[in-house]
């Protein structure tokens, strides 16, 4: 019962840490989670994927192995795919980025937050004038002009909502 506190603290300590983008912290208190306890492929999935959070936003390790990795252990979580989408996206890959995105929407279509990471990197459901073809000069004009997206996603937006 202790060790399952103790890892869930720090679990916890770690996700405060990214959240407060002390990096290195958060990489210590994930690898803590990792090395010191026996888990579930589930749990540490978990740890893996927020591990290679802070060692891509810390700039310590640009490989995202950790989340991949992370992926292939639990390939329908798609928390872990948006993790991993964030990553690709801070390291300038968008193709890739994006496919994780889709991947996610294939397994829970209905995914508020995979549509909102959409939303900020700048795509949208649906297009602006329903009855025309997405790729008709007019759509992508007013789809231009109408995009509310900021280009850049809020870390906030790929952590859990609860540590």
């Amino acid at each position: 019962m202790e060790n399952t506190a103790r890892l869930v603290d720090e679990f916890s300590q770690g996700v405060k840490a990214l959240k407060n983008s002390d990096y290195s912290k958060g990489v210590f208190y994930f690898r803590v989670a990792l090395n010191k306890h026996k888990q579930s492929d589930t749990a540490k999935a978990k740890c893996l994927a927020y591990l290679g959070l802070c060692e891509v936003l810390g700039g310590l390790d640009d490989k995202i192995s950790h989340i991949e990795e992370a992926h292939q252990l639990n390939p329908s979580d798609t928390n872990i795919l948006r993790v991993l989408a964030y990553a690709r996206f801070q390291i300038g890959d968008r193709k890739e980025g994006l496919a994780a995105i889709i991947l996610g929407l294939k397994i829970e279509p209905e995914n508020p937050e995979l549509f909102l990471f959409l939303e900020q990197v700048g795509y949208r459901r649906k297009s602006v004038i329903g009855s025309l073809e997405r790729t008709n000069k007019l759509n992508q004009f007013f789809g231009r002009l109408f995009r509310k997206s900021k280009k850049t996603v809020d870390v906030m937006s790929v952590l859990p909502a609860a540590a």
